[in-house]
């Protein structure tokens, strides 16, 4: 299978969470994490392991890759998960890094950066989706940290 090389298109996204940088590590770096506010996923927590989820959803999206960083509690890199736009075009193999900043008053940044989409028509409508797509996703993260937090009494 032939993939489509980088063509400079990404997706930068970011969202201010509450927590930690070691709690807001976990939910973004680790499969349990991740599975807790996304999708099923699986983590091997090193440089090289397997990365690898499950969207489910009757898709039958199933796909693996490697873990490019793990440097904890700010950078994970993930690359060579193959993905081929539903709108047709050819595969490429896309990479996503995910940096977590800290911030003043118990909060941090997290900020995904997805590479490596293909060009024409098909990966045009993939990549709006896909921004759209995980822009809910970090929502979504934003959200269940919330969620953890314990509300100020007043």
């Amino acid at each position: 299978m032939s993939t489509e090389r980088n063509t400079g298109r990404t997706i930068d996204l970011s969202v201010e969470v509450v927590g930690t940088p070691e709690e807001v590590w976990a939910a973004i770096a680790t499969g349990p994490g991740v599975s807790a506010w996304l999708h099923h996923t699986e983590i091997e927590e090193h440089p090289g392991g397997r990365y690898a989820y499950d969207m489910g959803q009757g898709a039958g999206v199933n796909d693996t890759g490697r873990v490019a960083a793990y440097e904890p509690p700010a950078r994970l890199r993930t690359e060579g998960v193959v993905w081929t736009p539903a709108g047709g075009g050819p595969p490429a193999e896309l990479a996503t890094e995910w940096t977590v900043t800290t911030r003043s008053g118990g909060t941090c940044v997290v900020r995904m950066v997805m590479s490596g989409f293909g060009a024409g028509a098909g990966w045009d409508e993939e990549l709006a989706g896909m921004t759209t797509g995980m822009a809910a996703a970090l929502e979504s993260l934003r959200r269940h940290l919330a969620a953890r937090v314990p509300a100020a009494s007043g």
